[in-house]
């Protein structure tokens, strides 16, 4: 008991002794130098024992006794006997603190943008009809050709002998019509198209979209369908007497020329307008080219059906007729042109069709909001009838398309 009471005296006097030392100015002058440099290290260690006014953190108080303009701050504090001194940083301690608050100011920089669901879209293009005719010459009524008549057309003249009259008649027997079908592409060449729609974007890898379109083309002229005849010369002589009254019977001689073109129908065919209105979709395959930033080239597939609104389709014709008794007489084979009355014929009358198609293409993305792509594909309409209620045949198409996108 005796031991344990003096080792708890000796405690107590030394823990008096030290924080006398706190309180007391003159005394703290005195062990400040000495416990600095004990913790201390290096060079900040050597300089704590020379100068009581140092101190080793920039945010130390200055000790006491000490004027602020005094007070240093140790080179090895924290650093180990190295040569570099703590400094400041703007906003903070430490290069992390600037880095944190540039950092959180681009995380409120401000809210996420919105993807765009809609784009408006505008195109220009053609299309070539690469199947079906239009004119079929082949059906009764749909043109004039079928009802040629060679009457009107008879050439002749007669010669008074004195004993005898000879008559000279110039006439054709028909063999057939030489007449080729008319395509689509024959009579309205790659019609100039115009389109303008709206896309939804479902995905990025597909869109829905519905365009609304014009497109005009001029109707073709010249071309033609050939009558194909034997050529007839029947010389008729007659005896006849003083009066001029016949003697006996004719003496008749034919001569033929055969496989010739007796007269040529010229079409001129009328102006096509249609108007369109279509629905459909792309999906979009994986881009092709890529830069770092936004420009890609993308390959895509795409569907659509729709219908066509198209105007009537006529036609004027112009003939010409061949000089019978030149080509008898003179072996040549000139042709006159016989007036027509100007009428027009109605081969179509306006209807609605409707018409589906396949597309492929390209699409390269210009800007991040603009877009600009090629397409081509097939598209097929369906068949019209003819003004004299016989089918027509379906037309199918090769459109080649460009079309611009823009983000809304």
């Amino acid at each position: 008991m005796r031991l344990a009471a003096l080792s708890m005296s000796a405690v107590l006097l030394s823990g008096c002794s030290w924080l006398g030392g706190i309180t007391s100015p003159s005394k703290s002058h005195q062990k400040a130098p000495y416990a600095y440099a004990s913790a201390a290290q290096g060079q900040g260690g050597m300089q704590g024992a020379h100068n009581p006014c140092i101190v080793y953190s920039p945010v130390q108080p200055a000790p006491q006794g000490c004027d602020p303009s005094m007070v240093t701050v140790a080179n090895g504090h924290q650093n180990y006997g190295g040569t570099q001194s703590p400094t400041y940083t703007t906003g903070g301690y430490g290069s992390h603190a600037g880095n944190a608050q540039q950092m959180g100011h681009h995380r409120n920089a401000g809210p996420k943008l919105k993807k765009p669901k809609l784009r408006g879209s505008l195109s220009l293009g053609t299309e070539k009809s690469v199947s079906g005719s239009l004119l079929d010459f082949q059906i009764p009524g749909v043109s004039p050709v079928l009802a040629y008549n060679p009457t009107p057309f008879i050439e002749g003249r007669t010669v008074d002998n004195g004993d005898s009259i000879t008559t000279t008649t110039y006439t054709s027997a028909l063999e057939g019509i030489e007449a080729p079908t008319l395509s689509f592409d024959d009579v309205h060449k790659s019609p100039v198209a115009v389109k303008a729609g709206l896309e939804y974007i479902v995905s990025p890898k597909f869109t829905m979209f519905a365009n609304g379109g014009y497109s005009h083309t001029t109707g073709s002229d010249g071309a033609r369908a050939s009558v194909v005849s034997t050529l007839l010369r029947t010389v008729s002589d007659q005896p006849v007497d003083d009066m001029g009254a016949p003697t006996g019977p004719p003496l008749v001689n034919t001569s033929f020329i055969p496989n010739q073109n007796v007269a040529n129908i010229f079409y001129d065919f009328s102006d096509q307008r249609q108007f369109d209105v279509e629905i459909g979709a792309r999906h979009y395959l994986a881009p092709v080219y890529r830069t770092s930033g936004y420009k890609t080239l993308t390959p895509f597939v795409g569907a659509s059906v729709g219908v066509s609104h198209l105007n009537d389709v006529t036609y004027k014709t112009n003939q010409n007729q061949l000089f019978l008794e030149q080509a008898f007489e003179d072996d040549q084979y000139n042709y006159y042109d016989v007036p027509t009355p100007g009428t027009v014929t109605t081969l179509y009358d306006k209807e609605w069709l409707v018409n589906g198609g396949l597309q492929a293409g390209l699409e390269m993305q210009v800007t991040p909001s603009t877009a600009l792509a090629f397409e081509t594909g097939v598209k097929v309409y369906q068949g019209r009838d003819y003004s004299t209620g016989d089918s027509g045949d379906m037309n199918v198409s090769v459109p080649l398309t460009l079309r611009g996108s823009f983000n809304f």
